[in-house]
């Protein structure tokens, strides 16, 4: 019972994030990747997704949640600088972060009520 419960609930959840995902992807990512707009990293992403569905913006949306939060592994690989990214205000930030995430933890909802389930 708990199981669909949780199966449903992350299925609505991931539902309602998409406006959510829209509204990061054409009115604050533009505004982000101007702090980090010489990243090999993100000019990579722009390069290879700009003939993409939505012109690569969920691809770059993605790159930028990845981009704040491993800053330093990214800087391992000389991909982005750390300074750049302690630059974007904290709104953006989240703004980044919490459209992918949703999406991505009701997936992993969904995949573990489901192996869960009996029949």
């Amino acid at each position: 019972m708990y199981l669909e419960f949780i199966m449903l609930s992350s299925c609505a959840l991931m539902l309602l994030s998409f406006p959510l995902i829209f509204c990061a992807m054409y009115k604050k990512l533009d505004a982000a990747e101007r702090y980090v707009q010489h990243s090999p990293y993100l000019v990579v992403n722009k390069d290879i997704f700009r003939r993409a569905h939505f012109e690569g913006r969920p691809q770059r949306l993605f790159a930028m949640a990845t981009i704040i939060l491993i800053p330093k592994v990214l800087q391992w690989r000389r991909l982005v600088l750390v300074e750049d990214v302690k630059k974007i205000p904290r709104h953006l930030k989240y703004w980044m972060v919490i459209p992918t995430l949703v999406p991505c933890l009701s997936i992993a909802g969904m995949a573990i009520s489901w192996f869960l389930m009996k029949d």
